[in-house]
Parts: C-alpha cells; structure tokens; sequence
C-alpha cells in the first residue's frame, strides 16, 4: 500500500526554475516543451500547471504524496525561494497551507484550514476567552499576529526580483 495522496497546490516564482529545481518538477509530471525554456506543454498525468501573467508558477497533483511535494518544498527552503502550498483533506490530515518567505529570520508557516471554505481555522473558544478580557481588541489582535502572521504574497517578491 502506498502513501496516502491528497490534492496540493504550490506557487512559487517561476524566475526560480533552475535545472534543479526543472528536474524535481520534471519527476513529478511538469513537461516543458524545450530545454532550456520555460514553456509548459501538457503535463503528465491529471497536473494542473500554469505560469501566470506576474510570473507565479502554479501547479496542482490531485493526488499529491502526503498533500506535500516535500523533496521540491525543501529544495526551496535550501536556496531561499518564496513559495505557497495549499493541501486538501486527507483520510487523516485536515487541509493546511505552508507559507514560506526567506528573510532573516525565515518565515515558514503552517496554517490549519477550514475543509469547506479553505480559509484559516480561528478557534472560537480562543476568540471568546479573548473577548472577555479587559482590552478585547488589543488581545485578538495579538493572536491573530502571533498565530496568523501577515506576510506578502508571492507577486510582491516577483517583482522585486524584476526590478532594475
């Protein structure tokens, strides 16, 4: 029996593509139509793939190991590329979303979702005990920054990498 699958989906700017990283995608089912290029041609298997307009490499495995695409998450953590991956529910693990921005420190983030709405999961006993304390509105706010930090999306970072 193999791994349990989920679906996922991961972004991460397409710049970043080296013949490392091309390999990865490659044994995962990514086709490109020529080498050294980045064109995509159709993809192996039911892969979702994309390189949108600001330079966002989108894809989605229905039926990705684990909900993850571990060896490519780690290989970006180890060079520093920015990247976001969102998995769906598995037979024994609710939906998540990892975040990961370089920086000193690193920001590398998981938040739990919602297996309806995919949106972050905010306790409700959590928010009641908050609003009965004195200064309410300060405390909520404290958490959400603690447990649902802000932190910019992948297109600010393409275009930081973009710009002269």
């Amino acid at each position: 029996m193999g791994a349990p699958t989920s679906s996922a989906t991961i972004e991460f700017p397409s710049s970043a593509i080296d013949e490392e990283i091309r390999k990865l995608l490659e044994e995962d089912g990514v086709r490109f139509k020529s080498s050294p290029g980045l064109e995509l041609d159709s993809p192996a298997y039911d892969l979702e793939t994309e390189i949108n307009e600001d330079g966002v490499f989108y894809l989605n495995n229905p039926e990705a190991r684990y909900g993850e695409f571990a060896d490519l998450e780690e290989l970006f953590v180890q060079k520093g590329i920015p990247f976001d991956r969102t998995s769906g529910m598995d037979w024994n693990c609710p939906p998540e979303r990892r975040i990961f921005r370089p920086g000193d420190p690193n920001f590398d983030y998981y938040f739990p979702l919602d297996s309806d709405a995919y949106e972050p999961v905010v306790s409700v006993a959590k928010i009641r005990e908050l609003l009965a304390l004195p200064m309410p509105t300060h405390e909520i706010q404290a958490y959400l920054e603690k447990d649902f930090p802000a932190y910019p999306p992948l297109t600010d970072w393409v275009k930081e990498e973009s710009a002269p």
